[in-house]
């Protein structure tokens, strides 16, 4: 029987995923990317599992479940960089459980006592968190082990590649913009990173503000404290100010995080878009789009990787 011929687009979290995922059900597929995997925005990620920003969404929460039941088992072998961390996240109205906490494990509302005034309530759950240089290196060995290939290049109109391959899948993210969608806006990041010190264990998220969301992620060889969400700015110079407010409010979510030592500050570029674009094309259908995760790529990769897998008509390998 002829292996499917698959090109994928981009070597971000997306693109790897989807790679493998299309490579483990027998495909011969192929990366083109520009950049490797550690010069992705990927790879400035916090890379926890959460649904930053998101409403209710039946869609959302299943490709999200799918991600976390995959990335729970992959943190089984050390060597992904995936561990389950305990997660705090404060609320400032009570509107009861997280309407995505069934994908989550261990789940428990902290007493009124434990949680600050200016909350209403919080929940504690254990989620995935990936290391990302070591998470996005295991999966491209992984790909690698499968018989992927890899080639650095840019593409500058995918729908020319379609002649090599029965399946394009673009996982360009914010480079999508220039193949033509227009629903891509950018959402610039700040994101610290701090050495890792006793005085925090676990991670904290209070994301109650949109343009400010706040949160303290623990990783096996740092903690990132975060951040920003600014709609369209570009620019990449970190002012000592907004350095400060995010130590302010992650402080105010965790007390240990004063006694952190920051060793760097980043600015990282979201791929922005009302819905995430996981489809067909629509003039080209051997097109496949799987990109505009906005904050979250590591919380839906593997459940989106999963639907690219159906749009291309190839059943998963048991």
């Amino acid at each position: 029987m002829t292996r499917q011929r698959i090109i994928v687009l981009g070597a971000g979290v997306s693109g790897l995923t989807t790679a493998v995922t299309m490579a483990l059900a027998g495909c011969d597929v192929v990366i083109h990317a520009a950049e490797g995997p550690a010069q992705t925005t990927s790879a400035l990620a916090a890379a926890i599992w959460h649904p930053f920003y998101q409403a209710p969404d039946f869609v959302y929460l299943e490709r999200a479940r799918q991600t976390y039941a995959t990335m729970l088992r992959l943190s089984s072998d050390r060597s992904s960089g995936v561990l389950m961390r305990p997660l705090t996240e404060y609320f400032r109205r009570d509107a009861g459980v997280p309407w995505w906490a069934e994908c989550a494990n261990d789940l428990k509302r902290l007493p009124e006592t434990d949680v600050p005034s200016r909350f209403a309530c919080a929940y504690r759950m254990a989620v995935p968190v990936a290391a990302t240089a070591t998470y996005l290196r295991y999966l491209l060995n992984m790909f690698f082990e499968l018989g992927g290939r890899f080639v650095q290049r840019r593409v500058d109109d995918p729908v020319s590649l379609l002649d090599d391959a029965d399946h394009v899948v673009n996982c360009c993210g914010y480079g999508s913009r220039q193949f033509g969608d227009a629903e891509l806006a950018l959402s610039r990041a700040i994101v610290l990173r701090a050495r890792r010190d006793a005085a925090v264990r676990g991670c904290f998220i209070d994301d109650s503000d949109p343009a400010a969301p706040t949160y303290v992620v623990e990783r096996d060889d740092d903690i990132v404290l975060g951040g920003t969400a600014d709609p369209e700015l570009t620019s990449t110079v970190i002012g000592e100010r907004q350095i400060e407010d995010i130590v302010r409010r992650c402080t105010q979510l965790c007390e240990g995080v004063a006694a952190l030592q920051v060793v760097d500050a980043r600015t990282g570029f979201r791929p922005m878009r009302r819905v995430a674009r996981v489809a067909c094309d629509e003039r080209h259908p051997r097109l496949l789009h799987n990109y505009g995760h906005g904050g979250g790529g590591f919380t839906l990769s593997w459940g989106c990787a999963n639907d690219v897998l159906r749009l291309a008509g190839v059943a998963p390998k048991n």
